[in-house]
């Protein structure tokens, strides 16, 4: 329903020209609006008026604030006080989007002003208890004495204050407010965040500030600001350190001083900052900061921002408006958590998202880093087209070049790596891996020469890597150079006899390549690091048998572990091979213990026996040779062994042992593991 001039007891209506002229509104809207509308009308109520409510709601049904402006027989578009105004509650329009205008020509008290789509004008000061808002571009006011508020807001609606501003502004993004300064105009920016003095339930998402509720909140009474905010507890100058924190957040990132601006977003947030935009702005800066350093907790810290702000299935709206975030996301995890199966699937999922909201020229980052994390977790097949699309847009990348080289290699192709692999040597040389890398590839492609160089200068820069001297190793067994390649080996494991595993690497080497005698002595250092080693163990029996040693109780042991592999017959196998290497005293107890396990192991017991001889202990070899033979009567060994002394010449079983088999005292007895390595069984070929 319109106001009529009976709500307003004292007042008059007249004409909107005449006012305008007789009150010096000429400068208003509604003096423009004149010449269009001549029959535009105000209410007129001279001297001070107080009021509980003033409800500024035009002619019902009313949307727009011209619309009245258009009937047939206008009714009252305007308010003038030619006096001063004060309402107890709020000055408003809450059941329309538009009001009247309003012209006070003295003060304006209230404790609330809500107003939209219309003019206000005050003469004299605006003294205003609480909330102090104005919402749209089609209005305005134009204060000309001081503004009071506890909070003036401003969401796009002009203001222009003449006096002195003593309310803080509300940031919102969309502040429109000039304050009078000498001949000029200066701006008020922002200073205060809604989460900070608004009510909860007139913000949106947590933090963002709604105009549709705060008037909603003010026409129906209640609260729009904090208890803590009313009471004087919020600390206003913590809302000031705030914005000047932010204008020389906004200067430092602009100057790419990353380490700096991390360290103000993080008072920024401390100072109630909103969580998700500066949180994101924080994870930036730090990823940017420590990308390159790999910094653990550093990226733990933006990572757990980021999940903070996007979560983990990130709605459209986020999408849209943080890709580059998504990524930094992806690649955090691909340093934090490169092997686990949800992190994989949560960056797989973040980079497809970003991928479908970035422009092209960017999506070739999105494919390294879908590339990078396809061949962390080797699947090589897979990352190589990604790998080419992210090159294909930058050339320059020697990281990427690299990781291409090594999954071609890893592929088997050799012929298209090697390029790659010479590029990245010549964009990244801090990835000297890729000196190996290509000296593989040219080994394969037969550049055998171009292979030494590059595998000799990785070793150069990495000289405890038994793969590189493996490599080396097989370009002199190649050449036919066997010396060389055991001289590399041996070298190696002298140097560097932490790396327990050389000996077996190299030795398994020289005997697939039919140098038995030559894989011996390597292979029986491995046994020695490792006896439990099942695989050592059967390949040193094999090559020891291969290499011409004629021990039917290796023979034996060797079949049973084949056969019954889980049989635990590896202590058997062990002793026989010692046994073949003419080191007696380490064959001991794996045969004791053998035949705990298995008493009736009659070639095992023959093989004790033969070391009870050379102990000078006749009386037990006869009763192992005894039991042997009861066991197994014509058993080809045992009876061997029972013609045999120390395993050299016949002995009397019943009688004094032979005076040739000496046992040297235990403190004469070398230790098997002081053997020097190249005094155990390697002979020089000559030519």
């Amino acid at each position: 329903m319109a106001y009529r001039p009976a709500r307003f007891p004292g007042s008059r209506r007249v004409l909107a020209a005449d006012a305008v002229a007789r009150y010096d509104l000429r400068r208003t809207m509604m003096a423009r609006l004149l010449a269009a509308n001549p029959a535009l009308s105000l209410l007129v109520l001279v001297g001070d008026v107080e009021m509980e409510e003033l409800d500024l709601e035009p002619h019902g049904g009313a949307d727009a604030v011209s619309a009245a402006f258009t009937r047939p027989e206008p009714e009252v578009h305007g308010l003038i006080i030619v006096g001063g105004l004060r309402v107890d509650r709020a000055v408003q329009h809450p059941r329309s989007t538009t009001g009247m205008s309003l012209y006070v020509l003295g003060d304006l008290q209230a404790r609330n002003v809500a107003i939209s789509g219309l003019e206000l004008v005050v003469r004299g000061d605006v003294q205003v208890s609480e909330v102090f808002a104005g919402a749209g571009p089609s209005g305005g006011a134009r204060l000309d004495g001081d503004v009071a508020a506890k909070l003036l807001v401003s969401d796009a609606f002009p203001m222009l204050v003449g006096g002195a501003l003593k309310a803080p502004v509300l940031e919102n993004g969309r502040t429109r407010i000039g304050v009078v300064d000498g001949p000029g105009v200066r701006e008020a920016r922002g200073e205060v965040l809604p989460s900070l003095v608004l009510d909860s339930t007139v913000l949106e998402n947590g933090d963002e500030f709604s105009w549709p509720r705060l008037r909603a909140a003010i026409g129906a009474g209640r609260a729009s600001l904090t208890a803590d905010y009313l009471t004087g507890r919020t600390n206003l100058e913590s809302m000031r350190e705030l914005r000047r924190l932010e204008a020389e957040i906004e200067v430092v990132l602009a100057e790419h001083r990353y380490a700096r601006g991390a360290e103000l977003l993080r008072k920024a947030r401390a100072l109630g900052a909103p969580r998700q935009e500066t949180g994101l702005k924080l994870a930036d800066a730090i990823y940017r900061v420590h990308h390159g350093t790999g910094s653990r907790e550093a990226l733990a810290e933006a990572l757990e921002l980021l999940d903070e702000a996007l979560g983990p299935r990130p709605d459209p709206a986020a999408v849209m408006a943080h890709p580059q975030a998504l990524l930094q996301r992806a690649a955090i995890l691909l340093q934090l958590r490169e092997h686990d199966d949800e992190a994989f699937e949560q960056a797989w999922r973040d980079c497809s998202l970003a991928a479908v909201t970035m422009p092209a020229p960017e999506r070739a980052g999105i494919a390294g880093l879908m590339g990078q994390w396809l061949f962390t977790r080797h699947r090589y097949d897979e990352c190589v087209p990604y790998l080419r699309q992210a090159l294909a847009a930058d050339g320059e990348d020697g990281a990427q070049h690299g990781r291409l080289a090594r999954a071609l290699w890893m592929l088997d192709r050799e012929a298209e790596a090697l390029p790659h692999a010479t590029r990245s040597l010549e964009l990244n040389p801090a990835d000297d891996r890729m000196w190996f890398v290509r000296g593989k590839c040219q080994q394969v492609l037969g550049e055998v020469e171009e292979a030494r160089l590059d595998l000799s200068t990785y070793l150069d820069l990495h000289p405890d890597d038994d793969l590189a001297v493996e490599a080396l190793i097989v370009i002199h067994l190649d050449a036919q150079d066997t010396d060389a390649a055991v001289e590399n080996a041996l070298q190696f494991i002298e140097q560097h006899p932490e790396i327990d595993g050389a000996p077996a690497r190299f030795g398994r080497l020289l005997h697939l390549r039919g140098h038995y005698d030559l894989a011996v002595p390597l292979l029986r250092r491995a046994m020695q690091t490792h006896p439990e080693d099942a695989t050592i163990v059967r390949d040193l029996a094999v090559a020891l048998n291969e290499s011409g040693h004629d021990h039917t109780g290796l023979d034996t042991a060797l079949r049973r572990v084949e056969i019954d592999p889980d049989g635990d017959h590896l202590a058997y196998l062990r002793a026989e091979v010692n046994l073949a290497l003419s080191d007696p005293n380490a064959a001991e107890d794996d045969l004791e213990d053998y035949l705990r396990r298995f008493p009736e192991a009659a070639r095992a017991m023959a093989s004790l026996a033969g070391i009870r001889l050379l102990q000078l202990r006749p009386a037990d070899a006869e009763k192992l040779l005894e039991s042997a033979r009861e066991l197994a009567p014509d058993d080809y060994y045992v009876e061997t062994v029972i013609e045999k002394a120390g395993f050299a010449e016949k002995i009397d079983l019943t009688g004094p042992p032979s005076a040739a088999v000496v046992l040297p005292a235990e403190g004469e007895r070398p230790a098997v593991t002081q053997l020097s390595f190249r005094d155990a069984g390697y002979r020089r070929h000559t030519p």
